[in-house]
């Protein structure tokens, strides 16, 4: 009996998790610096029978329901279990002794499966949870976060404290991310073009005894999931696949979740990272310029993944522009329909769109399968591009309206954007200014060269040569006459 008390209080000292008190006939099981609000079960395993005043002998008979636990083959590494006139106590092993979580853990597991209801359970008010009356035997304990640990019942006392640790959860966007799971560019605000694919990676930092843990990611209408998580330990190891499963629209109406496997997760010691890399498309109905594009991820874990850690976002932003065609009349400003432009990006390539119907200005949608590139200014002369980049672009006129002049060389439209990480807000501006209406003008008339320019030259050059194409001919003429 003294050899059984030893090894089951190392089991006690493994987990560090509990503080036991006991007198003659009752105990009292105390657990400090709980978690508040979770749940902790006790199961009764064993019973107790002291055989002297001091409790320090007796008989530790096996509780109902439990026997099939100690005929298994974990518990048989550990006990001997013996019947004698239909009476059957448990003894430990000469030279084994219990002080891994094997055990305990299996106990838990076992209580589970078989549907053994727990002696009590109390939800943490603070710091403390105590169980006390209890009778005098050898218990398992859990907690919703995940198994806590196994003791015996005696009158000695001890103190530990419990070690469960809360995991935790961080998420980033990568900016321009053209190559999937770089290690540049991460933050929390990005921007991106409609159709463009926009790179994540949400780590997850392990908390000692925690279980069940389940990744929630959640994304706004303009994001579509593109299905390719991938896993990756600290070192760049790629986790296999056998280690988690991707459930796509589940029924917490999340975009998806990812549930790991506890033997994966019990497999990585405190305080390890490991990211999930996966990404999404921006697409046609992404939030234009203001409210951004948001991806929400949390991690719920312990029984039944109950607990939540704190909510972690990204926002994908996407710009516009607005074009305003003009004639002068004098001072005055006048829109001009009918002119024709397309916007080139930085390598010369015509941007594909989609018109977006029933807009009060015509606007037209990034689009790479669109098939749109010309745009028409309206009788206002106005149109709007959406769901455009950072970067360098050109607005080139393929056709003036009738009676106008088409522009001589395209306009330059530079986007930049400022990003606040803390807010997860961006702006941007357009060729270095506050974003406002791009202003193209078109002048009526011949078409002269700009004054100063070549064409001037040329003019001056010509004008020359006829002036002097006049003086010989009027030279030539006069001797002609003096001849005559």
């Amino acid at each position: 009996m003294k050899k059984l008390f030893s090894a089951l209080l190392a089991i006690v000292l493994v987990f560090s998790m509990c503080t036991v008190a006991f007198a003659a006939d009752t105990g009292t099981i105390t657990i400090y610096k709980a978690v508040d609000k979770a749940e902790y079960n006790i199961y009764k395993m064993l019973n107790f029978a002291p055989s002297n005043d001091e409790g320090t002998k007796g008989i530790y008979t096996i509780v109902d329901g439990w026997v099939d636990f100690f005929n298994s083959d974990t518990a048989k590494n550990y006990f001997e279990v013996t019947t004698v006139a239909d009476q059957t106590t448990v003894v430990l092993k000469d030279g084994v002794n219990a002080v891994d979580q094997t055990l305990a853990k299996e106990a838990i597991a076992y209580a589970e499966t078989k549907g053994i209801a727990a002696t009590a359970t109390k939800t943490a008010d603070g710091e403390k949870v105590e169980f006390t009356g209890l009778n005098l035997g050898y218990y398992a304990i859990d907690t919703s976060l995940g198994t806590l640990c196994a003791l015996t019942n005696t009158n000695s006392d001890f103190t530990a404290t419990e070690k469960n640790e809360k995991p935790d959860i961080d998420k980033f966007v990568q900016e321009d991310s053209e190559v999937n799971n770089a290690d540049e560019g991460w933050g929390k605000v990005n921007d991106a073009d409609i159709d463009q694919v926009v790179n994540y990676k949400s780590t997850v930092t392990v908390g000692l005894g925690a279980t069940n843990y389940v990744m929630h990611d959640t994304m706004e209408a303009g994001l579509t999931f593109n299905n390719d998580v991938v896993v990756k330990l600290a070192d760049g190891t790629v986790v296999a696949e056998d280690n988690y499963v991707v459930v796509v629209d589940p029924v917490d109406n999340d975009t998806f979740d990812v549930k790991f496997d506890n033997a994966f997760i019990a497999g990585l010691a405190k305080g390890t990272q490991f990211t999930v890399y996966y990404s999404a498309t921006l697409n046609e109905n992404a939030n234009i310029v203001t409210d951004g594009n948001d991806n929400t991820v949390y991690l719920s874990y312990g029984e039944d993944s109950t607990w939540e850690t704190a909510k972690h976002t990204t926002t994908t932003y996407t710009w516009k522009i607005d074009v305003l065609k003009f004639t002068k009349d004098g001072d005055t400003k006048v829109s001009l329909a009918g002119a024709v432009f397309e916007l080139l990006d930085n390598a010369g390539n015509a941007i594909k769109y989609s018109e977006v119907a029933g807009a009060e200005v015509p606007t037209y949608k990034v689009d790479k399968d669109g098939t749109i590139t010309d745009i028409t200014t309206d009788a206002n002369g106005k149109f709007e591009i959406v769901g455009l980049d950072e970067g360098t672009y050109k607005l080139h006129e393929v056709s003036a309206p009738d009676g106008y002049n088409k522009l001589a060389k395209d306009v330059d439209v530079v986007i930049t954007s400022e990003y606040d990480e803390t807010a997860l807000t961006a702006s941007y501006k357009i060729n270095s200014e506050t974003p406002a209406t791009i202003e193209v003008e078109n002048k009526t008339g011949g078409l002269f060269p700009e004054t100063g320019g070549i064409g001037t030259t040329i003019f001056y050059i010509v004008g020359i040569l006829l002036m002097l194409a006049a003086v010989v001919v009027f030279i030539t003429k006069k001797r002609m006459s003096t001849f005559s």
